[in-house]
């Protein structure tokens, strides 16, 4: 009534109120009247941004490489962004300008341009295996007078989701870490099959050792084998090859008196049976 207004802030929201070219008042979450006519009023989110990113570029072994992560900053002196960029509102409530849209988009180029002079220093394999370091180079460049602070904001978070080369390069790395994958497994069934031979060896080489072992003592406490006791080899013969004279066949018949066989055991001894010794 009578151009005559009240605003009321959010304590994340710094206002300045403007009259005839000079600060009236200024702070974060103020309420108060102003008169519409002669008064203009900036507001400046203080708040943290989540901003996304992800772009291509080439790195030094001229391989593309898409950059995927987010960048998290905020205002730290809103004077200083407020005079770069127009953040007027009108008397609905809405900004005069696009320049808080365009914010963003900013310091995703900013963010760009750090990561493209480190990827111009470093191949595919180092930027693959060495993700930490570009984050930090990344964030000290950001931090740097000369960027995020020449527009009053400061750097909250920078975070690297992925790096990816293109598919037929990843193909190609994948092939490469393939085989020697299967290399390494390749090595560790034949070292384990050389084991597993060498201990049937030992196994073998000690069920022989028992064998002659058990033979040896086998040997040594063995007993003395002895001839069958018999006659000796010569008695023998000449008791086989003796020839007895011969006898009528009605002498056969007659019953020899034992004065007669007396007499013939005195006259032809028997020969003597001895026992065989070894």
């Amino acid at each position: 009534m009578f151009g005559f207004r009240y605003i009321k802030t959010n304590p994340s929201t710094y206002v300045i109120q403007y009259r005839s070219g000079n600060i009236v008042r200024e702070g974060a979450g103020l309420s108060f009247f102003y008169y519409a006519p002669t008064a203009s009023l900036v507001t400046v989110p203080l708040e943290s941004v989540d901003v996304p990113f992800a772009f291509t570029e080439v790195t030094r072994d001229f391989q593309a490489v898409t950059v995927q992560g987010q960048v998290t900053y905020r205002v730290d002196e809103p004077k200083t962004l407020a005079a770069l960029m127009n953040f007027t509102l009108k008397p609905d409530g809405k900004y005069v300008s696009e320049d808080p849209t365009k914010l963003p988009q900013r310091v995703i180029n900013a963010v760009q341009v750090q990561l493209r002079s480190l990827l111009q220093h470093q191949t595919l394999q180092e930027l693959l295996q060495g993700s930490d370091g570009m984050v930090q180079a990344v964030v000290a460049g950001l931090r740097k007078p000369d960027s995020l602070p020449s527009l009053g904001l400061i750097l909250v978070n920078l975070s690297i989701l992925a790096v990816k080369p293109n598919p037929e390069t990843a193909r190609a790395l994948e092939a490469e870490v393939r085989e020697q994958i299967l290399k390494r497994a390749d090595d560790a069934v034949y070292v384990r099959r050389n084991a597993a031979i060498e201990q049937e060896r030992a196994v073998k080489e000690n069920e022989l050792n028992t064998e002659i072992a058990v033979e040896t003592k086998k040997r040594q406490f063995a007993k003395p084998r002895w001839k069958p006791s018999g006659l000796c080899s010569r008695s023998a013969s000449k008791s086989r090859t003796r020839k007895w004279p011969a006898v009528s066949r009605s002498k056969r018949r007659t019953k020899t008196s034992p004065s007669c066989v007396r007499k013939m055991r005195a006259t032809k001894p028997m020969p003597r049976l001895m026992p065989c010794r070894r």
